[in-house]
């Protein structure tokens, strides 16, 4: 018989990525470090890039990967379902659990670039599963929606931060506004 992970195993997990993939500090380097991330060359190798260490692409590229998982249409029924059959681990606790650890803490002063680049990726893809009809069911649906507008009520009343930030928070506000008027 099924039989789903416990609780407590499940937020261990959760406050693990919270941690090491999504917090502020998560993936990050000194800068002596990163100017030494330099690939070997080799003759002509860079005709198609360019030299310099693409290091907000690879970081966006780990953090994707956990969003991907986690925001999959059968991932996100799986979990649904499971509540049937003893996961006490919902869609909503999972959810807002993800919310906030790529929310909670830049609620207040300046959102790193890695930050920026993960809440961007995280908002574009909630809206994409409100948009999916097909694929996506109601409850994960609703939950998108629901996690959207509670990124909104917290970015619009977020004051502060250095300019990057502000330009940040505007843009995605600008890109929930879009969906809830129904340009998305």
């Amino acid at each position: 018989p099924f039989e789903p992970v416990a609780l407590a195993d499940q937020q261990r997990a959760m406050a693990a990525l919270s941690e090491h993939l999504f917090a502020p500090t998560a993936l990050t380097a000194p800068a002596d470090l990163y100017n030494r991330l330099q690939e070997q060359r080799r003759l002509w190798n860079f005709r198609s890039s360019t030299e310099d260490p693409k290091i907000h692409e690879w970081v966006l590229d780990l953090q994707r990967s956990a969003l991907d998982h986690f925001l999959h249409t059968r991932v996100m029924t799986r979990i649904t379902d499971s509540r049937l059959y003893g996961n006490e681990y919902g869609l909503a606790e999972v959810m807002t659990d993800l919310t906030d650890a790529i929310f909670a803490a830049d609620l207040r002063g300046d959102v790193n670039t890695f930050r920026q680049n993960l809440q961007t990726e995280y908002v574009r893809q909630l809206i994409s599963i409100v948009a999916d009809e097909d694929d996506y069911d109601h409850t994960s649906r609703s939950m998108a929606l629901f996690q959207i507008s509670e990124i909104e009520r917290l970015l619009s009343r977020k004051r502060g931060g250095n300019l990057e930030t502000r330009a940040h928070t505007q843009s995605i506000l600008y890109l929930i506004e879009r969906l809830l008027e129904g340009n998305a």
